[in-house]
């Protein structure tokens, strides 16, 4: 297996993405080779900061590199040789099954949507990205490639979600939930009534309405909305396991006599913070293009580095594009 990292787009520098791809290198399978792309002489540069280097580990060079200012729509035109459009480019060429990109989510998008494009019977590709839930992880979609949708895209977005649940997160049987101001099926703006009807005649695995409440209680396994208000939940969960993890520390550090009393819970602590940190997701698959394409977090460490190329191998191990394109093909 061959994955291709785009290593020039991150908040921390293409080094910290060098460091995990070696980590990768060294801690998970053999069976998988890398491609880091973009500046040759930067990536080798760090490289030699970290030998021995697994033989396993090339380098693609890239001589341009997208910033958070470029727009999307212009990417493909003006910087054919950026490092994620060149990541991309090797997945559509069967140089490498999957690419991981940490920089601009929409170059990332546009890449993709151009180079791999959509599977048949998919209208618009769409980030499932996974939450921590009291019962295990939920895959959230879209979480901002769609702020508008249609009633049909939200039933593809279904679609997807399950397969992803299924093939990536481990889920035998995925219950899927509409995201919603309320339970009942008369609830919610005119696209999630909609949405409710199509959902509800072509998923047998469709749970209903569920609440903003429910997604961090695991309620259901996928809950499906248009990127506006996905990507508002995401951000508002990551809002949240950020002020909670700073309170409990400035706590800490303002109180230095709890210390001694918390030891013998903190593995527990270490434990629940793990479940709430986005470095331990990896990354968000995009779902609805041909080829593997896992888009992480701006700030992913090496360590989140690490995770989003487990995501990219189970992504390609158990053929989630070619489950989902079957499942498509069962929609009407």
């Amino acid at each position: 297996m061959r994955i291709a990292v785009d290593a020039m787009g991150g908040d921390l520098g293409p080094e910290e993405v060098v460091r995990g791809v070696v980590d990768a290198a060294r801690q998970l399978a053999d069976s998988i080779s890398y491609v880091i792309v973009g500046d040759k002489a930067v990536i080798e540069a760090e490289l030699g900061r970290l030998k021995p280097v697994p033989n396993r580990i090339c380098v693609h060079h890239a001589s341009q590199i997208i910033d958070m200012n470029d727009k999307p729509s212009e990417v493909l035109r003006k910087k054919k040789d950026a490092s994620v459009v060149v990541a991309a480019r090797l997945v559509k060429e069967d140089e490498a099954d999957a690419f991981i990109s940490i920089g601009n989510t929409g170059a990332a998008m546009a890449s993709s949507l151009f180079l791999l494009r959509p599977i048949q019977g998919i209208d618009r590709p769409a980030i499932a990205t996974p939450l921590p839930s009291i019962t295990g992880m939920v895959a959230l979609l879209d979480a901002g490639a769609n702020v508008d949708c249609a009633p049909r895209q939200l039933l593809e977005f279904a679609v997807m979600g399950t397969c992803y649940a299924r093939q990536v997160l481990g889920v035998a049987n995925p219950t899927v939930g509409l995201l919603s101001n309320g339970e009942e099926q008369s609830k919610g703006n005119e696209l999630t009534r909609q949405a409710h009807l199509l959902l509800k005649e072509h998923l047998p695995n469709f749970h209903g309405n569920v609440e903003g409440r429910d997604v961090f209680r695991g309620t259901v396994n996928v809950i499906v909305c248009d990127g506006f208000d996905g990507n508002i939940v995401l951000k508002t969960g990551e809002g949240v396991a950020e002020m909670v993890l700073d309170l409990l520390k400035k706590e800490l550090d303002r109180n230095k006599w709890m210390k001694p009393l918390i030891m013998p819970f903190r593995k527990g602590l270490r434990r629940m913070r793990d479940r709430i940190d986005y470095r331990e997701f990896g990354g968000a698959p995009l779902l609805g293009v041909n080829g593997v394409c896992i888009i992480g977090h701006g700030r992913s460490d090496a360590r989140a580095i690490v995770n989003a190329v487990k995501v990219a191998e189970m992504a390609v191990r158990n053929d989630l594009v070619q489950e989902i394109e079957r499942s498509m093909a069962g929609i009407k």
